[in-house]
């Protein structure tokens, strides 16, 4: 079984022959279990409990963990690109065509903040099925429905399903895994949401007369319905909630148990908020642009900086697997946000260089107000057809367009038309600089995808009791797409209040606050055991762990070693 802490607070009430309890016939969860291999892997001490393991579980696990994360990033990558599809096959308008990324995003905010009860309630194996089931279920829905109210409600299921099904399988993970896999295992969730969001742009990338959004958005049926399958049939129930839930009977006093959970609730909530605040929605958000810059049309900059974006993403992850397990997790959150701050900072001396700070110019939104090509030809040739009747009532001066054209019917076509914004042109920046602002950039995701993106959502699944895991994890979640929601739309007011060298500059020093917080604050949970790291948590306080973080820094350990040498000389000098 898990080594988890509730695990060994509710065995102390329990009786502690065992024996006669392991030579009992199978239960019934555990049908596919052996009696021999039961009693094998069923400890007589039960301080010393260990997972219970398949002979294929290091194999299958993964293979589930991948498939899940690619089945929640591929739905959430989805909708934005097949967004301006939709909008044509439905006849929408701008609002009505945001209105299918943002419904996804309404959907995960319910799944977080009531997922979290049914993982609880129901157990975590019964809800990793049931929701990719529904996850198959809206998407198929999506891909089938001939109305645009009824695709919003398949939308908003896959929003739902997704986000419960990823804090499920999370926690899934951490219950059954050893503690030098824990972090690979759950880790390895965050690689496939990584590759499901490649997936979705490279799927999407061509876009011609023949192009089928529908089986685009359906693919996500395939990838769910296999984890499924697989989970159904080789993954067994999680040990710790099977406790929980034979034992759940027996009265447990947890002395400071609710304090205990605020604690850590707040530890985590601060540092989720942190990595938020640490400027990657900005920079993805002028991604785009900086593409542009090097002269990549601009018609596939947006695409070009995804897929680019997407495989350092990647490859960034693969390398944080690499990272967690052996140098720990404070010291890869650590890593990222020194070279996080360090990015943004040459992003806003690369900002400040350029001249007429024509960022503010690019958006990233599909609905922008510009003058379509019919429109400028129709424009050119109503000034024609004016200057030659001169209706001016001065001819030889020039005439302002207001007066030239009295007529508004153009500028309200004008102000109706939804494009894609075509031009964009800068002085500011040489080609070195162009190409320096597209690496630092990369950089930047690259150092993010390391240690901010993953290990805060990795820790989550270790510090809290399993009582109300779900809930913690589900609340947390729930914040954290709360706070990058927020951010997103708070990005061109925050660009236009303090300019997009000064906006990188505040990114870059909330990397450094998180870095002075990650060091102070945060805990270390590698290859520590889930019961060990609640008794740390439970025994230590924060004040305690800043202190014995302080002690740690070099000057202070070696103003101690001084101290003591000459406390030592003092006592073998004689009076």
């Amino acid at each position: 079984m898990s080594e988890d802490e509730d695990t060994i607070v509710l065995l102390k009430n329990v009786n502690c022959n065992t024996n006669s309890s392991i030579l009992k016939p199978p239960l019934k969860e555990y049908p596919y279990i052996s009696l021999k291999k039961l009693i094998k892997l069923s400890p007589i001490n039960t301080k010393n409990l260990t997972p219970l393991t398949t002979e294929n579980q290091n194999i299958i696990v993964p293979i589930v963990a991948v498939l899940a994360g690619i089945s929640f990033g591929y739905d959430m990558g989805i909708g934005r690109q097949i967004a301006p599809l939709v909008k044509g096959e439905f006849v929408l308008d701008c609002k009505e065509e945001s209105m299918i990324v943002n419904i996804w995003f309404i959907g995960c905010l319910l799944g977080a903040l009531f997922g979290g009860i049914l993982i609880d309630q129901y157990g975590r194996r019964w809800t990793m099925i049931s929701t990719m089931v529904f996850l198959t279920f809206g998407s198929l829905l999506s891909a089938l429905s001939n109305h645009y109210i009824l695709f919003l409600i398949a939308r908003m299921i896959c929003g739902y399903s997704g986000t419960v099904s990823a804090i499920a399988h999370c926690i899934y993970m951490s219950e059954i895994s050893i503690s030098n896999r824990r972090g690979c295992n759950i880790t390895l969730h965050q690689l496939g949401v990584a590759s499901g969001l490649l997936l979705s742009v490279i799927a999407t990338e061509n876009k011609n007369l023949d192009y089928q959004w529908r089986l685009t958005i359906g693919l996500t049926a395939v990838s769910s319905m296999i984890t499924c399958i697989i989970t159904i049939i080789f993954l067994q129930r999680s040990p710790s909630f099977l406790l929980l839930k034979k034992v759940g009977n027996i009265k447990v006093s947890l002395n400071n148990s609710c304090c205990y959970v605020f604690e850590v609730l707040t530890i985590m909530i601060i540092m989720l908020s942190l990595s938020q605040g640490t400027g990657r929605q900005q920079v993805l958000y002028y991604a785009p642009r900086l593409f542009a810059l090097l002269g990549i049309c601009t018609n596939i900059a947006k695409t070009t900086a995804m897929i680019a974006l997407g495989i350092v993403r990647v490859f960034s992850t693969i390398l944080c697997l690499i990272v967690i397990e052996r140098c720990g997790r404070r010291t890869a959150l650590i890593t990222s946000a020194t070279i996080c701050m360090i990015s943004a900072s040459l992003l806003s001396l690369l900002a400040t260089l350029d001249r007429g700070d024509e960022l503010l110019n690019f958006s990233n939104e599909s609905c922008n107000i510009i003058i379509n090509n019919n429109l400028k030809n129709e424009l050119t040739n109503k000034i024609k057809s004016i200057s030659l009747t001169d209706s001016s009532p001065f001819p030889l001066l020039p005439t302002p367009l207001a007066i030239s054209v009295p007529n508004t019917e153009i500028w309200t076509q004008v102000k109706m038309s939804c494009e894609t914004h075509n031009v964009i042109t800068t002085d500011g920046l040489t080609t070195e600089l162009k190409t320096l602002a597209v690496i630092t950039l990369l950089v930047f995701e690259s150092a993010y995808t390391l240690g901010l993106g993953p290990v805060p959502l990795l820790t989550l699944n270790e510090i809290f009791p399993a009582v109300i895991r779900g809930k913690c994890i589900g609340f947390s979640i729930f914040i954290l797409w709360l706070i990058h929601i927020l951010l997103f739309e708070s990005i061109e007011k925050m660009t236009k209040m303090m300019t997009l060298a000064g906006t990188y500059l505040f990114y870059s020093f909330m990397c450094l606050i998180t870095i002075f917080y990650v060091f102070l604050v945060y805990p270390e949970t590698k290859g520590k055991s889930l019961n060990r790291i609640g008794q740390e948590l439970r025994k230590i306080s924060i004040i305690t762990r800043i202190c014995n973080n302080v002690k740690s820094l070099p000057a202070i350990s070696h103003i101690q070693s001084i101290i003591k040498f000459k406390e030592k000389t003092n006592q073998s000098t004689p009076i």
